[in-house]
């Protein structure tokens, strides 16, 4: 993939500043998947399973699909509605394996991470779910969800994903001068201001590996501060 405006290189990753992206998403290389609906990949395949995507869409539908295994979706300005209920912008959420959906509504923005892509054709495999979902007042919410000190000024909440489900994430909360080590494809700086294998990244910047190979990140604080990560792996937790 070429580089375009805003997304650079943190070898062997890239870098997508998404305040950039959505102001100016005619320099990005998104190309049409629907009516409305455009993608970006920042690795893998549209075919294939471990796929990092940027959608942009401008109220658009998607059709009843399955998932196999697990998706990460991340809005990162706009809307989605399916079934399961409406997700505003700073939304997270997590559907398991087994689970479909039709997208009624979507526009804004999202990031879109699959451990295996979209199904069309199998959607009678759907299952009964309910997705795991958060929003972006609660994210890094320490009463509301049970964050875990792994070291000195550094504490970790993992998302209860469904086992097998060829995705794990977690979020990263730190106040720490000291390097806290991450292995995996994706790291997106919600809060604060944060250093990643010394570069510095403020909130809204996306960290993406450039291969389906887990990336060593080295995560702190940056300026005496704090600050709130996404992480996400397929099949691997930090150390």
């Amino acid at each position: 993939m070429a580089l375009q405006k805003g997304i650079g290189e943190l070898t062997p990753s890239l870098s997508v500043d998404l305040s950039d992206l959505t102001a100016h998403p005619e320099c990005y290389d998104f190309f049409p998947f629907r009516p409305g609906l455009n993608k970006l990949i920042l690795y893998g395949a549209a075919d294939t399973a471990h796929i990092s995507i940027l959608w942009y869409a401008t109220a658009s539908r998607v059709g009843l699909h399955y998932h196999a295994m697990t998706e990460a979706v991340y809005v990162i300005t706009g809307q989605q509605r399916d079934e399961q209920g409406g997700y505003p912008t700073g939304s997270l959420y997590f559907n398991p394996p087994g689970s479909g959906h039709a997208i009624s509504e979507s526009w804004g923005f999202f990031l879109l991470v699959y451990a295996a892509p979209p199904d069309f054709a199998n959607t009678g495999h759907i299952q009964p779910y309910s997705p795991i979902q958060f929003n972006a007042a609660s994210l890094g919410d320490e009463v509301a969800y049970p964050f875990e000190a792994v070291r000195a000024g550094v504490k970790i909440y993992r998302v209860p994903l469904q086992p097998g489900g060829g995705l794990e994430a977690q979020l990263i909360k730190s106040a720490s001068p000291d390097h806290y080590h991450y292995t995996g494809h994706c790291l997106l700086v919600l809060k604060g201001n944060c250093q990643i294998n010394g570069t510095s990244f403020e909130a809204g910047m996306l960290v993406v590996a450039a291969s389906s190979e887990a990336r060593p990140y080295a995560i702190r604080a940056a300026d005496d501060g704090m600050c709130l990560l996404l992480g996400l792996a397929f099949d691997t937790y930090s150390d």
